[in-house]
Formats: C-alpha cells, structure tokens, sequence
C-alpha cells in the first residue's frame, strides 16, 4: 500500500497550508518529512539558470549512450521531488511581486482577491498588493480612487489610501480616496476608518467623510449598494469641483468654468452614459450654462 505521506495529493495539502493540526504533527516526525523540508529550503534561493538548450542535449545524448542506469533513488522520490519544486516555483510565480489593476475612463472593473474577497473599481481607480503577503495571509492593498468591496470573514483586512486606511475583518463597504477627498461608506458589517486626525468606527448604513481642510463628517445613508455600480454617480452636499472632477474621469474630457464657485455645495446625481444629459442634470439646478467642444466643456453663469 502506498505510504500516505508520499501521496501527490497530501504533498500539495501540506504546501497549501491544507493539513489538519494532526495530520502535520504526524507528518513531522517521519522521515519523508525531512527530506521534503531540504527540498524546499534548497529552493528558496533558486535561480534559474541561463542554458544553450542544443548543448544540454548534446550533453545529456553524449552521457546516455550505450551506458545502463542504476537508480538508487525510488520512483516516488522523484516524482515528489518534482512536485515540490513544480509547487514551489508556482507560488514563487504567484507571490514574488505586485499586483496592479485599474480602470480607464468610464471603465468599470470586478476583481477576485487571493482570498476570495471580491472588489469592484469605479473609473481611473486602482488597486495594488503584494502576492507574498496575500500568501501569508495578511489581506492589504492600496486603493487610489474608488472601489466597492464584498470581504470573506478571516483575517484581518485592510484597505490603504493616501487619506486614511480601513480596516475589516468581512464586510461590505465602499472608499473613494483622491489627494483630497476621502469617503468610506459601510454596507454591511462593521469598519474601522483611521486617518492622520481620527479614528471611527462605522456600521450598515453610516458613513465617514473628510474633505480638504474641512472637518470631517459623519453621517446615515439607506441604499444596500454604491449607485455608481448601476451607472449613476451620486452626490450629497459636496462640494461642485468634486462632482465635476468625477464627471471628467467617466467621460475623459477636461472641464473649465468661468466666474463659476466650484466649492458651491450640490446634492444630487448625473447619469455616466450620457454627457449632454449629465451636463444637465449638474448646471441647470445652479443656474450654468454648458458648451461642449470635442473632449473641451466650458461651464459659465447664464
């Protein structure tokens, strides 16, 4: 019967991290055990090396030819040598370095984390983290702009911006972070927002908010979801030179205003499928009159 311990379906287990707490005490006193442990710490330096592929073959037809092979290692070992080291050279594929997405103007993006946790960007957004990290089981990443995320319970989870960070242990939960807006609603759950001035506990339905120099803001919503998720982004007395900044980043087109007061307060919500309607929508309530040239749009008071 074949030993347990040499079975390729455990050695992937044990490397995953999938073994229950008995069956990794009673692997570690057996013999396997130490050699698979060799293998391993031989590998985590491993660099490959550069090779000309038509010598080795010369090579290795040079050596073979007319000469018998006695193997003093059994078969098994070679295969979970080989397992090991095609395992090992997977993770260091997958954890050896960053991992960036984002979005374009007008684009949305949905992604799935290592954990299972899922994330959706909003236009001109990013996320970036480091695979080694997720590996460990530390769930960080760096958000720049706006994303929506459905966290699975685990570990502690953490999202960091230039504003501020926010911290989870499985929830779900909105940031829009830029250089001087930052915004983090809760949708399920229970999150720690923290940045340079203060830290708030927020749950469903409330929201944190710090603009420029402003004081920072706490409030209530009711939506079970981010209205930009269906194409339409929203606004509550926020200042007009954010909702205009959003309006450029899902039509990629540059906006200027003459005599216009930018930091005029505007609630209220522009569809993202439609410019001239969006146009609408913002200037009409502040008495604006719009002109759009190409990917120009001048605002100015009627």
């Amino acid at each position: 019967m074949k030993n347990e311990h040499t079975d390729d379906t455990f050695l992937s287990r044990w490397l995953h991290n999938d073994l229950t707490n008995d069956e990794l005490v009673s692997f570690q006193k057996t013999t396997e055990y130490k050699e698979y442990q060799k293998i391993i710490d031989a590998t985590e330096n491993f660099n490959a090396p550069n090779f000309d592929k038509q010598k080795v073959f010369e090579k290795i037809t040079q050596k073979t030819t007319d000469k018998k092979v006695r193997k003093l290692i059994p078969n098994w070992i070679y295969t979970a040598a080989a397992s090991v080291v095609l395992l090992l050279s997977t993770v260091y594929y997958l954890t050896g370095s960053n991992e960036t997405f984002s979005t374009s103007f007008g684009e949305q993006l949905a992604l799935v984390l290592p954990d299972g946790s899922e994330v959706l960007l909003n236009s001109k957004s990013s996320i970036t983290y480091k695979k080694s990290d997720w590996f460990d089981g530390k769930r960080t990443l760096e958000l720049n702009g706006e994303g929506y995320f459905k966290v699975k319970k685990g570990a502690t989870f953490s999202v960091h911006s230039i504003n501020g960070s926010v911290t989870v242990l499985g929830t779900q939960f909105n940031v829009k972070s830029n250089p001087s807006y930052f915004e983090v609603l809760c949708y399920e759950g229970k999150v720690q927002v923290k940045n340079n001035e203060e830290t708030a506990i927020l749950t469903k339905g409330l929201s944190f908010r710090k603009i420029e120099k402003r004081n920072s803001e706490k409030g209530t919503f009711s939506n079970s979801k981010p209205n930009w998720i269906d194409g339409e982004s929203s606004f509550n007395n926020t200042p007009l030179q954010f909702v205009l900044k959003e309006l450029e980043k899902q039509y990629q087109i540059k906006i200027t205003s003459t005599n216009i007061d930018v930091n005029t307060l505007f609630t209220g919500a522009f569809t993202n499928k439609n410019l001239n309607l969006a146009l609408q929508t913002i200037c009409a309530p502040l008495a604006i009159q719009f002109t759009i040239n190409d990917t120009t749009v001048v605002l100015s008071k009627k």
